[in-house]
């Protein structure tokens, strides 16, 4: 269990310190005037703290790339650059130096009481995820990028190890917005109604394993032996992301009434609607919510050959809808170019307009980068969108210690802190702690209203 000790004594007297030498000053930040609907607000400014600590008083409850709880700074480490921040001076990195380049993931849940994977989980039939993101100049490909999703209250790990396996409407939900690489975005969704690989390279032993192991998780194969992967939903008009600039990407999924296809979800990028999803069933039973969020650069072995580094900056997950505009410490112009259209996707439904069909091309014969239009005339997908992980597994059910080792002192700290620096981070928990519960306040007062 991860716990967290009470810090007000000792940001008083670390204050006490610095003010002989001048005033702490904390920038503003958004999340000390979190939204109605707010659930969790990160902006990376107590990164001073170094990865553990940090870790330890934020609202994140699962983390790849960090081997026995400590983060590999070749995957994933908190950078101190304001210059490479969307807003203040610290911002999340994966650079993508580690062994196979692979990257890191950070998983948000909506517990009941203390942040704590495998959690008792609070519900919501709909979720908003917002982050900024910055691609180094050379990024060209990631496996998985953002998501949202869920599993029922008491089964917290039901969200984990699902790829593969057709989803039976009560074990778990989810959609990812990725890109590939052209860094053209796109929905990758898994739902009952899903279409599923079968024969070619998904028969025989390899697709008897998958089809095992998802009965082992009370998904069995029952249209007969299938290999199921993401099916990918891509707008019309080409909704890309520019290199070495920030971009503002919120994504919204909510889930359907049990037995209707009314079930959507949205992303925008700058504020523009970039694509739009609808007549979605995910779910057959009402107590499959969500309660998820990931903020991901997930990328698996052999996928590429070079880092392929991001930075991601003030993230919020909602109930309502978040926007781009709130930055304290920067314009509200911020960012990059919107997409191509200038006018953002007219809206589509499941089961017609544009889909892909088939396995991925993607580097290392898997993953959803490299996934083709099939030129489907409306009806359902006429395929899934390729291999996503392992057999049968999630890139967040078994982390993996990287022969790098781990090194996380120099990827996190960047030397000695005095007191003005100490007095800093330690205000910004004292203040976090006081936002932790207003957003809490907040998300109940509107639950009850609604």
């Amino acid at each position: 269990m991860r716990t967290r000790t009470t810090i007000v004594g000792a940001a008083a007297w670390v204050i006490g310190l610095a003010l002989a030498g001048g005033p702490a000053v904390v920038a503003a930040s958004e999340c000390d005037d979190p939204g109605a609907g707010w659930l969790a607000c990160e902006d990376f400014e107590a990164g001073g703290l170094g990865w553990t600590d940090w870790y330890a008083q934020s609202q994140w409850t699962e983390c790849a790339g960090c081997p026995d709880g400590v983060n590999n700074p070749n995957r994933i480490r908190l950078d101190n650059d304001p210059a490479l921040a969307h807003d203040g001076n610290w911002s999340l990195t994966t650079p993508g130096t580690s062994a196979n380049h692979t990257g890191g993931t950070l998983r948000y849940a909506s517990c009941e009481g203390e942040q704590n994977a495998g959690c008792t989980l609070e519900g919501h039939d709909q979720l908003y995820f917002r982050t900024w993101v910055r691609l180094a100049q050379d990024h060209d490909y990631v496996h998985h990028f953002l998501g949202v999703g869920g599993s029922r209250p008491d089964a917290y790990w039901d969200a984990n190890g699902n790829a593969g396996c057709r989803p039976n409407g009560e074990r778990w939900a989810g959609t990812r917005v990725d890109l590939n690489s052209d860094h053209e975005l796109f929905f990758y969704t898994y739902y009952p109604g899903m279409n599923c690989d079968a024969g070619g390279y998904c028969s025989g032993q390899y697709a008897e394993d998958i089809c095992n192991g998802c009965a082992n998780i009370d998904m069995a194969c029952s249209n007969g032996p299938e290999c199921c992967w993401g099916d990918v939903l891509r707008p019309e008009t080409p909704v890309v992301v520019p290199t070495e600039t920030w971009t503002c990407i919120e994504l919204m999924m909510e889930l359907n009434t049990p037995g209707q296809a009314d079930g959507s979800m949205t992303f925008w990028v700058n504020d523009t609607e970039g694509h739009s999803v609808e007549g979605m069933e995910w779910r057959d039973v009402p107590e499959l919510q969500l309660n998820r969020a990931m903020l991901e650069h997930f990328i698996d072995s052999d996928d590429t050959d070079h880092p392929n580094q991001v930075w991601f900056d003030d993230v919020v997950v909602s109930t309502e809808r978040i926007g781009c505009s709130v930055t304290p410490g920067g314009s509200d112009d911020d960012g990059g170019p919107a997409p191509a259209d200038d006018g953002g996707d007219s809206t589509m439904t499941a089961g017609g307009g544009t889909t892909d069909a088939g396995a991925d091309d993607g580097t290392g014969g898997g993953g959803n980068s490299g996934a083709t239009n099939s030129g489907a005339d409306g009806g359902a997908d006429s395929g899934s969108g390729g291999a996503d992980t392992e057999s049968g597994t999630d890139p967040l059910a078994a982390d993996d210690d990287d022969s790098a080792g781990c090194g996380c002192a120099a990827g996190s700290d960047r030397g000695p802190l005095g007191p003005l620096a100490w007095a800093s981070v330690l205000l910004v928990m004292v203040r976090r702690r006081r936002w932790r519960g207003g957003l809490r306040a907040h998300a109940q007062a509107a639950s009850a209203v609604r």
